[in-house]
Protein backbone atom coordinates (compact mmCIF):
# COMPACT_ATOMS: atom_id res chain seq x y z
CA UNK A 1 0.00 0.00 0.00
CA UNK A 2 1.55 2.78 -1.13
CA UNK A 3 1.20 7.01 -2.11
CA UNK A 4 3.37 8.94 -3.99
CA UNK A 5 5.98 9.52 -1.17
CA UNK A 6 4.57 6.79 1.08
CA UNK A 7 3.81 3.39 2.09
CA UNK A 8 1.39 2.32 4.56
CA UNK A 9 1.71 -1.11 6.65
CA UNK A 10 -1.15 -2.58 8.95
CA UNK A 11 0.11 -1.70 12.41
CA UNK A 12 1.50 -4.09 15.15
CA UNK A 13 3.68 -4.74 17.94
CA UNK A 14 6.89 -4.23 15.45
CA UNK A 15 5.95 -0.56 14.67
CA UNK A 16 6.03 0.30 18.56
CA UNK A 17 9.64 0.71 18.64
CA UNK A 18 9.91 2.81 15.27
CA UNK A 19 6.78 5.05 16.70
CA UNK A 20 7.60 5.63 20.63
CA UNK A 21 10.17 8.64 19.64
CA UNK A 22 7.42 10.20 17.90
CA UNK A 23 4.73 9.56 20.31
CA UNK A 24 7.58 10.96 23.44
CA UNK A 25 8.18 14.14 21.77
CA UNK A 26 6.51 17.08 23.66
CA UNK A 27 5.06 19.21 21.30
CA UNK A 28 3.16 15.46 19.63
CA UNK A 29 1.56 14.77 23.37
CA UNK A 30 0.67 18.32 23.88
CA UNK A 31 -2.04 17.05 21.67
CA UNK A 32 -3.06 13.41 22.05
CA UNK A 33 -2.03 13.59 26.27
CA UNK A 34 -2.12 17.22 27.57
CA UNK A 35 -1.01 15.81 30.97
CA UNK A 36 2.77 14.99 28.95
CA UNK A 37 2.31 11.43 30.45
CA UNK A 38 3.77 9.06 27.84
CA UNK A 39 3.14 5.44 27.46
CA UNK A 40 6.24 2.75 28.21
CA UNK A 41 7.69 1.12 25.25
CA UNK A 42 6.06 -1.93 26.61
CA UNK A 43 2.50 -0.17 26.52
CA UNK A 44 2.64 0.58 23.57
CA UNK A 45 3.72 -2.53 22.23
CA UNK A 46 0.45 -4.07 23.85
CA UNK A 47 -1.62 -0.97 22.45
CA UNK A 48 -0.61 -2.02 18.81
CA UNK A 49 -1.13 -6.04 19.51
CA UNK A 50 -4.75 -5.12 20.55
CA UNK A 51 -5.48 -3.12 17.84
CA UNK A 52 -3.90 -5.22 15.49
CA UNK A 53 -6.07 -7.88 17.03
CA UNK A 54 -9.17 -5.36 16.58
CA UNK A 55 -12.38 -4.83 18.38
CA UNK A 56 -13.07 -7.43 21.54
CA UNK A 57 -16.02 -5.09 23.16
CA UNK A 58 -17.84 -3.86 20.29
CA UNK A 59 -19.43 0.20 20.74
CA UNK A 60 -21.73 -1.56 18.00
CA UNK A 61 -22.05 -4.80 16.15
CA UNK A 62 -20.82 -3.15 12.70
CA UNK A 63 -17.49 -1.77 14.68
CA UNK A 64 -14.16 -1.92 12.44
CA UNK A 65 -10.37 -0.89 13.27
CA UNK A 66 -8.06 0.19 10.86
CA UNK A 67 -4.57 1.21 11.79
CA UNK A 68 -1.68 1.68 9.72
CA UNK A 69 1.95 2.72 10.53
CA UNK A 70 3.25 5.21 7.79
CA UNK A 71 7.07 5.53 6.38
CA UNK A 72 8.75 7.74 4.11
CA UNK A 73 9.98 6.30 0.80
CA UNK A 74 13.94 6.18 1.45
CA UNK A 75 16.98 4.21 0.80
CA UNK A 76 16.07 3.65 4.03
CA UNK A 77 12.84 3.80 5.15
CA UNK A 78 11.60 5.79 7.82
CA UNK A 79 8.53 5.79 10.26
CA UNK A 80 7.10 8.90 10.27
CA UNK A 81 3.66 8.31 12.31
CA UNK A 82 0.16 6.04 12.16
CA UNK A 83 -3.50 6.70 11.13
CA UNK A 84 -6.40 4.99 12.28
CA UNK A 85 -9.76 4.73 12.00
CA UNK A 86 -12.52 3.09 13.66
CA UNK A 87 -15.78 2.24 11.79
CA UNK A 88 -19.53 2.26 13.29
CA UNK A 89 -21.13 1.33 10.15
CA UNK A 90 -22.35 4.76 8.40
CA UNK A 91 -20.00 6.66 10.50
CA UNK A 92 -16.73 5.97 11.85
CA UNK A 93 -14.07 8.32 13.67
CA UNK A 94 -10.55 9.19 12.02
CA UNK A 95 -7.16 10.65 13.61
CA UNK A 96 -3.88 10.94 12.21
CA UNK A 97 -0.29 11.56 13.91
CA UNK A 98 3.14 12.35 12.36
CA UNK A 99 6.28 13.14 14.26
CA UNK A 100 7.13 17.05 14.20
CA UNK A 101 9.88 16.60 11.93
CA UNK A 102 7.32 15.62 9.11
CA UNK A 103 4.92 18.69 9.77
CA UNK A 104 4.75 21.15 6.92
CA UNK A 105 5.31 19.21 3.88
CA UNK A 106 2.44 17.94 2.78
CA UNK A 107 2.94 14.13 4.03
CA UNK A 108 0.13 14.35 6.55
CA UNK A 109 -2.52 15.87 3.46
CA UNK A 110 -0.96 12.88 1.42
CA UNK A 111 -1.48 10.21 3.93
CA UNK A 112 -4.39 11.48 4.79
CA UNK A 113 -6.38 11.72 0.88
CA UNK A 114 -4.66 8.06 0.47
CA UNK A 115 -6.41 7.35 3.88
CA UNK A 116 -9.74 8.31 2.38
CA UNK A 117 -9.45 6.61 -0.50
CA UNK A 118 -8.50 3.19 1.08
CA UNK A 119 -10.96 3.39 3.36
CA UNK A 120 -13.88 4.26 0.61
CA UNK A 121 -12.63 0.40 -0.82
CA UNK A 122 -13.29 -0.92 2.83
CA UNK A 123 -15.92 0.63 4.66
CA UNK A 124 -17.83 2.72 1.34
CA UNK A 125 -19.65 5.83 2.26
CA UNK A 126 -18.57 6.10 5.86
CA UNK A 127 -19.21 9.35 7.14
CA UNK A 128 -16.34 10.24 8.66
CA UNK A 129 -15.51 12.53 11.96
CA UNK A 130 -12.44 13.71 13.53
CA UNK A 131 -11.92 15.56 16.78
CA UNK A 132 -8.82 18.12 17.33
CA UNK A 133 -7.60 20.20 20.15
CA UNK A 134 -8.64 23.78 19.68
CA UNK A 135 -4.55 24.81 19.75
CA UNK A 136 -3.79 22.35 17.47
CA UNK A 137 -4.07 25.03 14.18
CA UNK A 138 -1.97 22.46 12.13
CA UNK A 139 -4.49 19.65 11.96
CA UNK A 140 -7.46 21.81 11.84
CA UNK A 141 -5.75 23.58 8.48
CA UNK A 142 -5.21 19.90 7.22
CA UNK A 143 -9.24 19.12 8.03
CA UNK A 144 -10.21 21.85 5.97
CA UNK A 145 -7.75 21.10 3.10
CA UNK A 146 -9.39 18.01 3.10
CA UNK A 147 -12.97 19.29 2.77
CA UNK A 148 -14.21 18.29 6.44
CA UNK A 149 -16.45 20.63 7.98
CA UNK A 150 -16.59 21.89 11.70
CA UNK A 151 -19.76 20.88 13.07
CA UNK A 152 -21.45 21.12 17.05
CA UNK A 153 -20.20 18.10 19.18
CA UNK A 154 -23.44 17.15 20.18
CA UNK A 155 -24.36 16.04 16.65
CA UNK A 156 -22.60 13.29 17.22
CA UNK A 157 -22.45 12.44 21.29
CA UNK A 158 -20.98 9.33 21.49
CA UNK A 159 -17.54 9.83 19.62
CA UNK A 160 -15.22 7.82 21.55
CA UNK A 161 -11.74 10.36 20.72
CA UNK A 162 -13.90 13.25 21.78
CA UNK A 163 -12.16 14.87 24.73
CA UNK A 164 -14.24 18.05 26.22
CA UNK A 165 -13.15 21.24 24.65
CA UNK A 166 -12.35 19.48 21.47
CA UNK A 167 -13.54 20.83 17.86
CA UNK A 168 -15.74 18.65 15.83
CA UNK A 169 -15.25 17.73 12.68
CA UNK A 170 -17.10 16.28 9.38
CA UNK A 171 -16.30 14.81 6.09
CA UNK A 172 -19.74 14.79 4.52
CA UNK A 173 -20.49 11.59 2.87
CA UNK A 174 -21.92 11.06 -0.48
CA UNK A 175 -24.97 10.46 1.05
CA UNK A 176 -26.78 12.28 3.94
CA UNK A 177 -27.27 10.53 7.47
Amino acid sequence: MQSKNLYFEPLTAVHADALFPILTTPSVLAFIDPTGETPSLEELRAEYTARARGPVNLTTPDEKWFNVAIYLKADSPIAIGRLEATSYGEWGEIAYLLGEAWWGKGLAFEAMTWWHDYLETLVPETQWWATVHPANQRSIQLLMRLKYEEIDPSRRPNLQSYDSGDLCFVLPSKRSC
